[in-house]
């Protein structure tokens, strides 16, 4: 009964695991050029920018002539119990290519082409905490009966903890898409990306007891590393000149994850020795990102500006399914002149509210997880376009609470903030 159970443990605390693991890099973030961090992404219906595209490449469909385009990103990520971290990274590079063929209003237009690199996440966060006197994972472990390396006195009680958690990464998409403008009514586009996804997290959970100096550490080391191909498609209609509406989907992608972990614990009392649980490298070549769906309408307000409501839809195991809502603003006071405006809300994408079990035979000994909630932005922004030049600058505004467990015993309260400016420059003729 005893090894019936150990099993059905095992089973249970590697799907949870695997579904921490997948969600966090199934995450995405509001970024890209300014005038789209601007309005929240809420332009799928809009299109006529490279980071529209990466939602709907049918937007490519409304250029009119080349462009080159490259954005910076600024940002100020705080989370509760640490300082503040300035970071610096190039979000957003494009080229687009723009074939017409004369005509100005019916038939085939144009063929348009765009190369172009986003950055999809960004995974630069250090978390801390402690928790009150017994709530140990020592303890745990004993109650559980969970046999390890060391052997876990269960008299003795934990007299305070700390918790450390460094999470480093990225996500990031090259893209190639292609779209055409047919009597500027119809606007269709394909697309190929090539994704590349990294994340290492570094853990370090310390238990000290009342008695002499003994001691409890248990630190983790977890790397994922992976590449992946999907394709989109997409489709703009414009049947008024004050209305748009717009569609695009991008497919699960093709690839492979690899993940590397090393663990080690610790402990200074008599009868409790270090214990290194092995290196373990497995390859999962399953893996994907998840199917995206996204749909939008559009309301032009004659030469002033527009408006845009957005919902976005997307599906991957081990998660729920993930629905975002955007608004975004445009207004043109004078010509050359765009100000915008924005807020999304995504809901929380892991399943379940309770903490990743413990492997009983400690081949993973990351025992940590984390629980995001709903993510929601605000932003704004303001750009100048003009004869060959393109200058744009935003704000964003992004903010999450996250229940992050270090051990299944106890859990912190993490209120995540991050403060963002954009820099857009571009070239166009």
């Amino acid at each position: 009964m005893r090894r019936i159970t150990l099993i059905v443990a095992v089973l249970v605390s590697l799907a949870l695991q695997a579904q921490v693991d997948y969600a966090r890099l199934a995450e995405r973030t509001i970024l890209g050029t300014a005038r789209y961090v601007g309005m929240s992404g809420a332009m799928t219906a809009i299109g006529g920018d490279p980071s529209a595209v990466q939602d709907n490449p049918a937007g490519l469909g409304l250029y009119r002539r080349a462009e080159v385009m490259v954005t910076g990103d600024l940002g100020i990520d705080k989370t509760t119990g640490t300082k503040r971290t300035l970071r610096f990274s190039l979000d957003q590079a494009s080229a687009v290519f723009s074939l017409t063929t004369g005509k100005e209003d019916k038939g085939l237009i144009a063929h348009n082409l765009m190369f172009s690199y986003q950055r999809r996440r960004t995974f630069a966060r250090t978390l801390y905490g402690t928790a009150p006197r017994g709530a140990s994972l020592g303890g745990f472990l004993a109650s559980e009966g969970i046999k390890m390396t060391i052997q876990y006195p269960k008299h003795l009680i934990n007299d305070g903890n700390r918790f450390s958690f460094d999470e480093r990464g990225s996500i990031h998409e090259f893209g190639l898409d292609w779209a055409m403008n047919y009597s500027n009514q119809w606007y269709a586009g394909l697309g190929l990306r090539i994704h590349s996804y990294g994340l290492t997290e570094d853990a370090l959970y310390q238990e000290d007891f009342a008695i002499d100096t003994s001691y409890l550490d248990n630190k983790t080391y977890v790397s994922h590393r992976g590449v992946g191909v999907s394709l989109a498609a997409g489709a703009i209609y414009r049947p008024t000149g004050w209305l748009r509406i717009g569609f695009g989907i991008q497919t699960p992608s093709l690839g492979s994850l690899t993940t590397y972990t090393q663990a080690t614990t610790e402990a200074g009392m008599d009868s409790i020795r270090t214990s290194w649980a092995p290196d373990i490298r497995e390859q999962d070549n399953d893996f994907h990102l998840p199917l995206r769906l996204s749909s939008s309408v559009a309301f032009q307000i004659g030469a002033y500006g527009m408006v845009a409501v957005q919902y976005d839809y997307s599906h991957a195991k081990y998660q729920n399914d993930r629905h975002t809502f955007r608004v975004g603003l445009e207004a043109i006071p004078v010509m050359g002149l765009y100000l915008n405006a924005g807020y999304a809300y995504e809901n929380d994408f892991v399943k379940g509210d309770s903490p990743a079990g413990i492997d009983p035979l400690f081949e993973r000994r990351d025992t940590y997880s984390q629980f995001t909630h709903g993510v929601h932005y605000a932003s704004c922004a303001v750009g100048y376009r003009g004869a060959a030049m393109i200058v744009q600058m935003a704000y964003q505004y992004r903010w999450q609470n996250i229940d992050l467990y270090a051990h299944p015993a106890w859990g912190y309260d993490i209120t995540a903030e991050t403060h963002r400016i954009v820099l857009t420059l571009g070239w166009h003729r």
